[in-house]
């Protein structure tokens, strides 16, 4: 079983607080640990070094805003996901600005904030890597990370076209768009030659035939992790 999703949520709200770490927890996969004023958030971002941080701005202590510059100025390195009621573009510029990764203004869908949680920490694609491996496919080959990294960001929205996505899965390997498309093509004729009872499940009639192309293939990896098989 993958390592949890370790989430720092900061959030004076007491509701607030409370329907985030219930929602969280319920996710299965993230492990959460709260703090309700900036003083303290900023002090358990250094001592549980959180994958991903939850950061509400308007805090008691010292606002969100300045807990970003410090633990920024710092070397914190953990992904910063703004979640405030504090509206505006200028609000959301300066928070980018500070280092947060993404900003998201009350009243917010959860099931977004745990797209964008898992999306920053990775876990999205490790979700994607764990079915590929259901399926059959060997285990931290080239071609299962890739396809995970693409489908995580289809799925998260992050790409919107799939030459995006291979542009994006190629970054980290220092290797060509090309290249993770011939590598999650292999990838696809091995999983459609063994054929799996998950992978028929993935892929419904596109299972027997001739192998389904990339696109098709990772759009319906995309959105298995949403609708569970």
């Amino acid at each position: 079983m993958s390592e949890p999703i370790r989430v720092l949520m900061i959030e004076d709200d007491p509701l607030q607080l409370w329907l985030g770490v219930h929602i969280l927890k319920g996710a299965g996969d993230i492990a959460v640990t709260t703090a309700r004023d900036g003083l303290e958030g900023l002090e358990h971002a250094w001592s549980h070094r959180p994958h991903v941080i939850l950061l509400d701005l308007i805090l008691p202590g010292i606002s969100g805003l300045e807990l970003l510059r410090r633990y920024r100025a710092e070397g914190g390195k953990a992904r910063v996901l703004v979640v405030t009621k504090a509206v505006g573009e200028a609000v959301s510029r300066e928070a980018l600005a500070l280092g947060a990764d993404f900003v998201l203004f009350k009243p917010v869908q959860w099931r977004e904030v745990l797209d964008r949680i898992r999306f920053l920490s990775g876990g999205l694609a490790r979700q994607y890597e764990d079915l590929l491996e259901r399926m059959g496919a060997r285990p931290q080959s080239l071609g299962l990370r890739q396809a995970a990294r693409c489908a995580a960001l289809l799925g998260e929205g992050r790409c919107e076209l799939l030459k995006q996505a291979y542009v994006e899965a190629a970054a980290p390997d220092r290797t060509t768009p090309g290249s993770v498309s011939k590598n999650i093509e292999r990838l696809i004729h091995g999983l459609h030659t063994q054929n799996s009872l998950l992978y028929q499940q993935l892929m419904g009639p596109q299972a027997t035939g001739a192998p389904p192309t990339n696109k098709d293939f990772l759009w319906a990896l995309a959105r298995a992790v949403r609708i569970p098989l």
